[in-house]
């Protein structure tokens, strides 16, 4: 047996005496969104469940962490007696008015339900080492207030959000986004007091984190707790500040390589599970203002096509909770086996609750009927998630366009459909709201081909004439290209209607696609865009956008990093242009007055002024990793 441990950074194996204190069915490591869940729902199944936890209360991001309302994410699970729990005291008078599910109850709650469940809970409390025989893992060594620990367990669940049991045990994992390993920006909850006596939170993007740094972490804490949105020397407002929460809200960090992996190709490419363990719910929530480097796919979905709107019910399989190739370790919450770009629809405080649940049942079948976490039979599995309805039978991979605030299971949207019929594809590429015409098109592939063609040719018809030609360009097809040229020759930032928000204006369409077909004719107007800012004098924004695009700082960005994007993919396949770029990419990164600057996103527009992010050496390691590869 070895014990794993982290030192210096770096996880070290030496050989582990067999003198251990207690043995646990389950430990259960991280009681945050996810874990409490998983703690509660394997004591209820008569499991001996330990859990750890390095704060002093359950619910992690859902309480201390102050996000106390739900975005997406589908109904049912154990979580929800929970929340009935809470809502039912909150209607007594003897608690203020709370927007969203009280914080503090469910504090109280979650610890309540955990004791009355027998869960042996451990507060203050962290994981130093993990034993491990070959890539079976036998249990942890802990440390407390009353010392150090060591401790067996039949499976350990690690619901840290960050990976850091997997890690420990020496699994492997992946971060952020392929070109720069970047995540998504987290944010840092404020609670108030609001004029009608009720308390809510407030928050924005409050900045970028890697959560393997430790001294980025505490700089990252430090850094947005003196934003200005929240630490001002005066507080003006109407709402009073009542605490900012101690606990960060990160979107993004470590995601285990599983023996399943949930990708956005298997979503857009209906390749997916018939074996879920849970349904992911929510829309491609991506908070960055730097699509133009992001993947593929993500672009083609959110900047082509503007479908950031568009929720995806995603069905998630059990081998994404299992590290691939161990045994006796589960992952629950946000670090489950997804790629980047799913992940930002599968993350919302419903699934992780869900993912705990799911977690808390392979590791009982596993317990009683003596097996292999990854043996564990699809069919008793279903059974114990469908009882409390944290699976429900007959859902399946759909796209629905609603608000957060509306209860998609109390009041059923109907789901969007792909469009199959010619004519419908032409009405909706005609009109305001084109992003289901053009993923249909492009899904429907050569058989539309001709038509799009026609359409693009209809002069009288600007909106089908261009958007026919973006479908096209993400159709591969290099008929668009005069099309697309002609976007960004005219600069249009013509916004679409297709999506609630973040809707990506035309010529950043175009230049994206232009980019991906390689198109050296547009070349120069690319140089141009990057070599200096005049163009922008003649430019006006729709300000509907500006949660996107607050202001010609940040329109500018956009220009310079969908620009060097695209002629960078452009100069792979054309290699006369690299010198060029390098002398206008290399000379404006170098001038100690340029600057690129975006805004970290949030919906009050006041809150602008505090969230500017220079993104100058960001581009910089970016067109650096990118050139590398030529040499």
């Amino acid at each position: 047996m070895q014990l794993m441990e982290k030192r210096d950074g770096r996880i070290m194996a030496s050989p582990a005496e067999g003198l251990f204190e207690e043995h646990y069915d389950v430990i259960v490591v991280g009681l945050g969104t996810a874990g409490s869940m998983a703690a509660i729902a394997a004591a209820r199944r008569g499991l001996r469940v330990l859990g750890i936890e390095r704060l002093n209360c359950m619910g992690g991001t859902g309480t201390v962490g102050g996000v106390v309302g739900y975005y997406y994410g589908n109904r049912g699970g154990i979580f929800e007696d929970i929340d009935s729990q809470v809502a039912a005291y909150q209607r007594q008078d003897d608690f203020a008015p709370f927007q969203g599910v009280h914080a503090e109850i469910k504090n109280w709650i979650l610890d309540t339900e955990a004791v009355k469940a027998g869960v042996e809970l451990r507060y203050e409390s962290f994981v130093i080492g993990v034993y491990r025989e070959e890539l079976k893992v036998k249990g942890l060594c802990w440390v407390s207030p009353a010392g150090i620990h060591r401790t067996t367990a039949g499976v350990v669940i690690d619901s840290t959000g960050n990976a850091e049991i997997c890690e420990l045990a020496g699994c492997a994992f992946d971060m952020g986004r392929e070109l720069d390993g970047e995540c998504q920006p987290f944010s840092n909850v404020q609670m108030k007091l609001y004029p009608n006596g009720s308390v809510g939170n407030f928050y924005t993007d409050s900045g970028y984190i890697d959560v393997t740094d430790p001294e980025n972490v505490t700089q990252a804490i430090i850094d947005s707790n003196m934003l200005g949105t929240h630490l001002q020397e005066t507080f003006t407002g109407e709402a009073l500040l009542l605490k900012t929460a101690p606990l960060l809200g990160i979107r993004e960090s470590r995601r285990i390589v599983g023996e399943e992996r949930v990708t956005f190709t298997d979503v857009l490419e209906d390749r997916l599970t018939r074996e879920p363990v849970f349904f992911g719910f929510s829309n491609l929530d991506n908070h960055g203002k730097d699509m133009a480097f992001e993947s593929e796919n993500q672009q083609d979905w959110l900047v082509a096509a503007s479908l950031f709107g568009p929720n995806m019910n995603v069905p998630v399989p059990m081998g994404t909770f299992i590290p691939q190739g161990f045994d006796g370790l589960l992952a629950a919450g946000r670090c489950i086996s997804l790629d980047h770009d799913i992940a930002s629809a599968i993350r919302q405080k419903r699934d992780m609750e869900k993912s705990g649940e799911v977690a808390a049942g392979i590791a009982y079948l596993a317990i009683r009927e003596n097996m292999h976490v990854k043996e564990v039979p699809y069919d008793t599995l279903k059974e114990l998630l469908v009882e409390t309805k944290c699976l429900k039978p007959g859902q399946t991979l759909e796209f629905r366009e609603i608000t957060p605030q509306e209860d998609h299971e109390l009041k059923p949207i109907p789901a969007s459909k792909w469009l199959t019929d010619p004519q419908a594809i032409k009405e909706g590429l005609a009109g305001d709201k084109p992003g289901i015409a053009i993923w249909s098109a492009r899904r429907l592939g050569g058989s539309i081909l001709t038509s799009l063609k026609e359409w693009m040719d209809e002069r009288d018809q600007p909106l089908l004439r261009k958007n026919s030609a973006l479908a096209l360009g993400l159709m591969g097809e290099s008929a668009c290209l005069p099309v697309l040229r002609e976007i960004v020759y005219s600069r249009d930032l013509y916004l679409p209607r297709t999506s609630r928000k973040y809707n990506q204006p035309h010529v950043f369409a175009a230049i994206y696609l232009l980019g991906r077909l390689k198109d050296h004719e547009i070349m120069p107007e690319l140089m141009s865009f990057m070599s200096n800012e005049s163009f922008m004098d003649t430019l006006e924004a729709d300000s509907s956008n500006d949660e996107f695009i607050f202001d010609r700082a940040e329109l500018y960005f956009q220009f310079f990093s969908f620009s060097m994007m695209a002629a960078l993919r452009i100069a792979d396949r054309y290699e006369e242009w690299r010198p060029q770029i390098d002398e206008v990419v290399s000379g404006r990164l170098a001038d100690p007055d340029f600057e690129l600057i975006i805004t970290l996103k949030t919906h009050i527009r006041e809150a602008n002024g505090f969230l500017k992010k220079k993104m100058n050496e960001r581009v910089r390691r970016i067109y650096s990793a990118y050139t590398s590869r030529w040499n």
